[in-house]
């Protein structure tokens, strides 16, 4: 594990990476090399008394350079230094930039900790061992301090969503959430057998009947140190392993499918990152965790679940359990009195990628303000959101001839209808917002940025900013 620390620029190190926006700053050493100043651009020297090695790192113009570009740039730079045992980097000693020295340091520490990320617990050999410390100049220990602590959370959320899905069942995971809040300070309570049946989780009962892996349901509560400025209730997706149930997907589609609790992942990484942070900000967080599989007792189309509120949904699709599974939580969490805000991340539709492409999530939300929020605050996270409309005209497509409404229409549309049906299952008056993240939740190219190949675990940074953004008093997004 590498220690990462604030470093002095008087302190030695194996590599230092020094920060470039153009390729004169360079030298000619670097420039012969084909240095340019681009983001994320590297080119080593050795340093001048051949102990050490030089990195020139790019940033790009100086009047272009912001905080994805330093991420961006401390990430390449942790990835070029090699085997080196320590790794100084001083890309957040520029000054020419618009952006504070805080957030220099803190989206320096997050790129370089974000690309030390590795996922090799089922490898019998190791590779090249990471840096034994790594050390950030700058002087922002708080930014520093505040960016490990997300960075971390959002490993936690890579590390889970990448294990195996006959590793990580229902059981296994609500005891890996119960460990990770122990160690955070969070309250934690599991919920099981009868327990669950008394909460009457009509949707999470009915997904989970054709597996033979229990489902289970956890709530954490993050109670801040001081007075709480608001309550923000965090609803995650924790499908282990979507099979589609009865409605089979192709084989082509399975291997990925063990990442469809990205979301629930994203909800417990936020959540054990929040004491470090010390936000002053209530937060109930509820996973719901179940497999999606095709045996005798499997939920079948056409069957009809009978929710919380008494209302009712036709199963049309198996396969579409999501919405199903989050419906009564959905209701849990927006009951009278238990949150003043209510965010739900889910891997919930593969059609929002026909749109936004493989890197972007959806946000859906009637309240325009915390829409903007909520994009902005993944724009600062270095994650990429874009916000849909919850087109009242598509509700024509959850019509169902038996029962309130259907599950899916097998029609165009289905990332609108998925929000549309969600939407029918709060409290009135709820301010609300649907992160779909189907697509970033898993990168199936090559690394790019702070991101590796697999799990990405996209959300935890934006939750964390969101709820930045929430208690600050934010709710005009032109103040944020």
């Amino acid at each position: 594990m590498t220690l990462i620390r604030a470093g002095a620029v008087d302190e030695p190190a194996d590599v230092v990476a020094l920060p470039r926006h153009t390729a004169a700053e360079a030298g000619a050493f670097a420039r012969r090399r084909g240095f340019l100043g681009r983001v994320g651009q590297v080119v080593a020297e050795p340093s001048a008394d051949g102990r050490g090695v030089l990195l020139h790192v790019g940033l790009g113009p100086a009047a272009t350079a912001d905080v994805a570009a330093l991420r961006q740039a401390a990430a390449a730079a942790v990835r070029a230094a090699g085997p080196a045992r320590t790794v100084r980097l001083d890309l957040a000693l520029t000054e020419r930039t618009g952006v504070t020295a805080a957030d220099r340091v803190a989206a320096v520490t997050e790129g370089a900790r974000l690309a030390l990320y590795r996922f090799d617990g089922f490898r019998t050999g190791r590779g090249q061992p990471p840096p034994a410390e790594l050390r950030v100049t700058g002087d922002r220990p708080a930014a520093l301090a505040a960016a490990l602590a997300a960075a971390e959370g959002t490993c936690l959320a890579r590390d889970l969503v990448n294990s195996p899905p006959g590793a990580l069942t229902p059981a296994a995971f609500a005891r890996r959430i119960e460990t990770e809040a122990a160690a955070a300070g969070l309250s934690c309570a599991v919920y099981e057998g009868q327990d669950l049946a008394r909460l009457d989780l009509a949707g999470l009962t009915a997904v989970s009947r054709g597996s033979a892996e229990p489902a289970r349901y956890v709530e954490l509560v993050y109670e801040p140190t001081g007075p709480a400025a608001l309550t923000v209730a965090l609803v995650g997706k924790g499908v282990t392993f979507d099979s589609g149930g009865l409605s089979l997907k192709p084989s082509g589609e399975l291997h990925t499918m063990k990442a469809d609790m990205a979301g629930a992942a994203a909800v417990l990484g936020a959540l054990v990152a929040l004491p470090r942070l010390g936000l002053p900000v209530r937060v109930r967080a509820h996973l719901p965790l179940a497999e999606n599989m095709p045996d005798g007792g499997a939920l079948r189309v056409g069957d009809v679940v009978r929710h919380l509120d008494g209302t009712t949904t036709e199963i049309t699709h198996t396969d579409n359990e999501g919405r199903v599974v989050l419906a009564d939580v959905l209701l849990r969490a927006s009951a009278p009195g238990a949150a003043d805000v209510v965010l739900d991340v889910a891997t919930l539709t593969s059609a929002a990628v026909h749109a936004l492409g493989t890197r972007t999530g959806a946000v859906f939300s009637p309240d325009d303000g915390l829409a903007e929020l909520v994009r902005r605050a993944g724009e600062r996270a270095g994650e990429s959101l874009w916000r849909l409309p919850l087109l009242a005209h598509e509700r024509r497509r959850l019509r169902s001839a038996v029962a309130d409404r259907v599950n899916c229409s097998h029609r165009h549309g289905d990332t609108v209808q998925a929000a549309l049906y969600l939407s029918e299952f709060l409290a009135p008056g709820t301010r609300w917002a649907h992160l779909d993240i189907a697509a970033p939740a898993w990168n199936d190219e090559p690394p790019y940025g702070e991101v590796p190949h697999g799990a990405t675990g996209f959300g935890v940074r934006t939750l964390l900013e969101t709820l930045r953004a929430l208690t600050a008093g934010a709710a005009d997004p032109a103040g944020y």
